[in-house]
């Protein structure tokens, strides 16, 4: 695989921009539809979807030095592009459908590492049966990567955060912190799952976490609920444990603010939590699942069950 930049002889800039489109639509293979449906018009044309009512869209983007840093390969970073926008579809509960990409490429970028991004994206499109229809390759300044995946998926309801009730169970999916040592590159967003609960109407509210679990589970409450949480029993990652090792920081500031775990956070009905949360278990046996605690009413802050205090750490910002 070929690095993110190059000698001149082998950048992007002595491609013109026709072979630049053709190299990506090829290389998007099976997850690019033929024209009139997919590249090649001013515009997709595609069939209406029957069946699900609902249209979820969504879009997220990955930069280099951001999201990404130069030793990373071209199939890692395309394959991110698209996993975490459809971590965002699983949270909705959507069926993926097609999307947009849009490339912003400095002229040092190396062709093969481009093919490879396209390659990356295509191969993570085509498993979850999203169709990649078409986008915008313009030139950007030396040293520049910018990949961004606008896409729509289908649903049978609305599924989204800020409509739990006070009263409501909280879980969430998998183990949390960490990302860093792998999983913010290689992960699986939890499409089956999203589904899955979204068609049990007693799943109230439901969020991907991408910037930690101190930031999304305030942006899931609100502004008129509190969540209290045993912080003790959070479900942390080995990769975690090691971080903290590594930088000496506390092993629950990793849990709660890495970010880029790609986890699903959801509510549930009281009076349903139990049975939900059995047969989740039965229909995900490899998919953990940790009951973190209950919804009451409050003003959007996440306590601890141990001493009722806020907690005192912020999941990753952008703009900090």
């Amino acid at each position: 695989m070929g690095a993110l930049t190059t000698l001149a002889d082998r950048s992007v800039a002595q491609l013109t921009e026709e072979e630049l489109i053709r190299r990506v639509v090829q290389s998007l293979a099976d997850a690019a539809p033929a024209f009139p449906e997919g590249p090649g018009g001013d515009c997709a044309h595609l069939p209406t979807t029957g069946g699900r009512s609902i249209r979820a869209s969504t879009i997220d983007s990955v930069l280099l030095g951001r999201h990404f840093d130069a030793a990373c390969d071209g199939i890692r970073a395309g394959t991110k592009l698209v996993n975490r926008n459809l971590s965002d579809l699983a949270a909705a509960g959507a069926v993926p459908s097609d999307a947009l990409l849009s490339l912003v490429i400095g002229g040092d970028v190396d062709a093969t590492w481009l093919t490879d991004f396209a390659h990356g994206a295509g191969r993570a499109a085509a498993k979850a049966g999203l169709r990649i229809v078409g986008g915008d390759i313009c030139r950007g300044q030396q040293g520049t990567f910018v990949g961004t995946l606008a896409l729509q998926g289908f649903a049978h309801r609305i599924l989204t955060r800020r409509t739990a009730v006070a009263g409501d169970v909280l879980f969430v999916t998998g183990q949390l912190g960490g990302s860093l040592y792998g999983k913010h590159l290689d992960f699986t967003p939890r499409l089956a799952e999203g589904e899955w609960l979204c068609g049990h109407g007693e799943v109230t509210a439901c969020t991907d976490l991408s910037d930690g679990l101190a930031k999304d589970l305030p942006g899931l409450l609100g502004s008129r609920h509190d969540a209290r949480i045993a912080v003790a029993n959070l479900p942390i990652a080995e990769a975690a444990r090691t971080l903290a090792k590594a930088d000496g920081k506390p092993v629950l500031e990793h849990a709660l603010q890495d970010g880029e775990d790609y986890e699903l956070l959801f509510t549930v009905g009281a009076s349903r939590a139990d049975l939900l949360e059995a047969t989740f278990r039965k229909a995900f046996p490899l998919t953990p699942l940790t009951r973190l605690g209950t919804v009451e009413a409050g003003t959007g802050l996440a306590r601890d069950v141990a001493d009722g205090e806020p907690l005192k750490v912020r999941g990753f910002g952008h703009f900090a």
